[in-house]
């Protein structure tokens, strides 16, 4: 296995799972212990998504999809709640905080720049959702180490936007809290977007957006 920059070759994680892992140091919450405890924050993990076999002729490798997911800690001094993880429900877009690129907020006023310039710092999706860990509290997720994914292909994933995002649309930042928007295909993107809708359907779930992930830093 080819290594890139820092790795102690720990970071494993189960296929499937990575949507309920997080390590919080603080209050000792941890579905998975060795997450944080053993591992170097902006270590990547090189996996894949798994995608509905057979679904639709661009869907039928089940071997999935190549994915890149990162290490990183959550942390937001603003209020999340729990009703904000219950109203997302999925991976949502979450923002970068500091200049070592190891840190997240779901807050856009907290991003790096605040209000206006830390729309063009999106970090990627939080995997962590109410949907895959349904005890999900804002408490334990405050200060924890999570996944977050970086780049590749991302089923239902979690859009604020009212409109629904069309084939290649750009998905990108929009102030508010785990808050992302998209633009028409062809488009200029104001920020740097998180990626484009990927969906070969033309519609899903109200709030939910296939994504060819696009904004890991390296």
């Amino acid at each position: 296995m080819a290594i890139f920059g820092v790795s102690n070759q720990l970071l494993q994680i189960d296929t499937g799972l990575i949507r309920t892992y997080l390590y919080n140091p603080t209050t000792a919450f941890a579905p998975w212990k060795g997450l944080g405890e053993n591992q170097v924050l902006g270590q990547r993990y090189f996996g894949v998504t798994s995608t509905t076999t057979g679904a639709t002729s661009l869907q039928a490798n089940p071997s999935g999809s190549p994915a890149i997911f990162m290490l990183v800690q959550y942390l937001s001094t603003s209020a999340i709640t729990t009703g904000n993880l219950t109203t997302a429900a999925a991976p949502a877009p979450v923002y970068w905080t500091d200049e070592t690129y190891t840190t997240v907020t779901g807050i856009t006023t907290e991003a790096l720049g605040g209000t206006t310039l830390g729309l063009n710092f999106p970090a990627g999706f939080m995997m962590l959702n109410t949907t895959s860990l349904t005890s999900l509290t804002a408490a334990q997720l405050v200060g924890s180490y999570i996944m977050i994914q970086v780049a590749g292909f991302l089923s239902q994933a979690y859009c604020s936007g009212s409109s629904a995002a069309g084939i290649g649309s750009w998905l990108v930042p929009v102030a508010g809290t785990l808050s992302m928007n998209s633009i028409a295909a062809g488009s200029s993107a104001t920020y740097q977007p998180f990626g484009r809708q990927a969906s070969v359907l033309s519609a899903l779930t109200a709030g939910l957006v296939d994504v060819l992930v696009g904004c890991d830093i390296i």
